[in-house]
């Protein structure tokens, strides 16, 4: 019993070891990682699943003489080597001077391959695409090579670091075009501009079956992804004494919230709307829409 407490014990505290281990590497390199995402398009989760795979969260030999944390052997390189045992004895790795030398050949490696030019025909979020085409394309002789980077990724939620490209492109862009669903206007479609968190200005033209409509308005951002918006509505409508329709003003305020989803933003809109004459005798009416921003 004693013995089967001590193995125990043993590897649990092997397992919060290694797991300390792979977070500090996380820690230390997930801003390079991004930084060659950027500038690359190589996921970074892809990036930072490999450097601890292949470094051994970066205490191998090969990490630690020759700044090596991808596992590239020599091919035709023409800097400084190094050798170490990996499928065959004594075999020759390139050695940097730096671990940002290694991650940035490891970017110019995958790039200037023919062999992995597939890659970048994927999104930037398909970890599980990349993973599975760094082992078909031959990067690793191991089977289940692209199941253990999956694995890593997902254990440390490594995909998060993928979003700040995606996150990065939606801030760059100011522009759309937005079609909204809601109610009282059933369907909209409309123009926004938006400088993520500080304002946005939009205007649409919107229908239902009772209701027709433009508006234009705004918001500003408060904390986090929410802001207070507020828009002027022109409404055209037939609930007159006579049912003629005629046009009438509304003022909406709301407030919304930013989601960033799959490389897409859609603006999830709440509040209410006042007239200033009474619309199927009410003034204020309950208003709901999900506007879709279009890159």
């Amino acid at each position: 019993m004693k013995v089967f407490c001590f193995l125990v014990s043993f590897f649990c505290l092997y397992s919060v070891s290694s797991q300390s281990k792979s977070e500090l590497y996380i820690k230390q390199y997930s801003e390079l990682a991004v930084s060659e995402m950027k500038e690359f398009g190589i996921p970074a989760s892809i990036t930072l699943s490999q450097g601890i795979l292949e470094s051994g969260n970066g205490e191998s030999y090969l990490a630690t003489e020759g700044k090596n944390h991808f596992g590239i052997k020599c091919h035709d390189w023409e800097g400084e080597e190094i050798y170490a045992d990996d499928d065959k004895e004594n075999e020759c790795f390139r050695k940097y001077k730096k671990v940002q030398q290694s991650y940035r050949d490891h970017s110019e490696f995958l790039t200037t391959h023919s062999r992995y030019s597939s890659l970048f025909e994927l999104e930037i979020t398909d970890y599980k695409g990349w993973a599975k085409g760094l082992k078909k394309a031959g990067y690793a002789t191991s089977p289940t090579y692209a199941e253990k980077l999956i694995s890593i990724i997902e254990r440390y939620n490594l995909q998060e670091f993928d979003q700040e490209e995606k996150d990065e492109s939606l801030r760059e862009k100011h522009l759309f075009v937005t079609h909204n669903y809601g109610f009282p206007f059933a369907y909209g479609i409309g123009l926004n501009y938006m400088q993520m968190d500080k304002y946005f200005i939009s205007t649409d033209i919107s229908s239902s079956f009772v209701f027709s409509g433009v508006s234009v308005g705004g918001g500003k951002h408060l904390f986090d992804k929410f802001y207070a918006a507020m828009s002027v509505n022109g409404i055209y409508h037939g609930y007159t004494n006579n049912y003629k329709h005629k046009l009438d003003v509304g003022i909406n305020p709301k407030l919304t919230y930013v989601l960033d989803k799959k490389n897409k933003r859609i603006l999830i809109n709440a509040g209410f709307i006042y007239t200033l004459e009474e619309i199927k005798n009410k003034n204020i009416r309950a208003t709901f829409s999900l506007t879709y921003l279009i890159k």
